[in-house]
């Protein structure tokens, strides 16, 4: 049975190895180099019904979704790449799904100036016909803009008409704005470090607990058992690998954490061997 068990392993684990120099791991796209697209909704909202947005816009299983912020009232939608034209589809289905509001706050510099060029500059950049500007209640030297939520873009270009129109030298941080898309590149996550992550305190279990089989199992030969230990757990990690490969289930957190589920698994399954094999050398005495 053993055998049969070893040969079957041996063979999942060519086929594994041959699917990964040829095509290599389905690594989940969470972990490969794509966008980040957070979108501020402060607001409740259902994950799902942000995900049917995402899908009609990308496509399905494209376009992998996870809750931000600190009260979890912001969505980042990781995927492969976006274009401009996507962007703007999805910054106006959210604002139609949500009716987002803000207000945008910016420094003129000076009380006398004339909100309607505002208002001409905010239409032009939002794309719309009927922007609210007024001078701030506060201090009539800054301007508010009642908008939606905006994209990156629009912000900077906001920011640089009015800089223009007025020669005014503000940064886009220096702005009050709440509710701005953003788009970062996320660079890939390699195998490898994700394995880092685990390893070190693997590799350190791994040394004590074979410490101690060889130790509290010294009359099955301290070599021995060490040996066995290793060669079991290693064998067990390839087959489980190889599956891996061989489904082409996407590699991700869930993926190194089921090794080491196995990894205790193992090590679980030959203390109770070693503890009956070292029951029988006693019997036998």
């Amino acid at each position: 049975m053993k055998k049969k068990l070893l040969i079957i392993t041996i063979i999942i684990a060519i086929i594994g190895a041959l699917v990964v120099i040829f095509k290599g791991f389905n690594v989940s796209s969470n972990y490969r180099a794509h966008k980040s697209i957070n979108i501020p909704i402060n607001a409740d909202f259902n994950i799902e019904d942000v995900q049917t947005i995402a899908d009609e816009i990308f496509g399905k299983k494209n376009a992998y979704l996870e809750r931000a912020g600190v009260y979890n009232d912001s969505v980042v939608i990781n995927v492969k790449d976006v274009s401009d034209e996507q962007l703007t589809n999805l910054k106006n289905k959210i604002n139609e799904k949500y009716q987002t509001k803000q207000k945008i706050t910016i420094s003129i510099g000076k009380e006398d100036y004339n909100v309607d060029d505002i208002k001409a500059i905010a239409n032009e950049v939002f794309a719309k016909e009927d922007s609210v500007v007024e001078k701030s209640t506060d201090d009539a030297k800054y301007v508010t803009i009642e908008a939606n939520i905006i994209t990156n873009d629009e912000l900077e270009k906001l920011n640089s008409k009015i800089n223009e129109k007025y020669e005014l030298k503000n940064e886009t941080s220096s702005i009050g704005v709440t509710q701005v898309i953003t788009v970062n590149e996320i660079p890939r996550v390699r195998l490898t470090d994700m394995a880092k992550q685990y390893g070190k305190y693997t590799a350190i279990s791994a040394v004590i607990i074979l410490v101690y089989f060889a130790i509290r199992f010294k009359k099955l030969g301290a070599m021995k058992t060490i040996l066995g230990s290793i060669i079991s757990i290693i064998l067990a990690e390839i087959f489980y690998m190889a599956i891996i490969a061989i489904t082409r289930y996407p590699i991700d957190k869930m993926v190194i954490i089921g090794s080491i589920a196995i990894y205790i698994l193992g090590v679980t399954y030959l203390n109770k061997s070693f503890l009956l094999q070292s029951e029988k050398l006693t019997n036998k005495k």
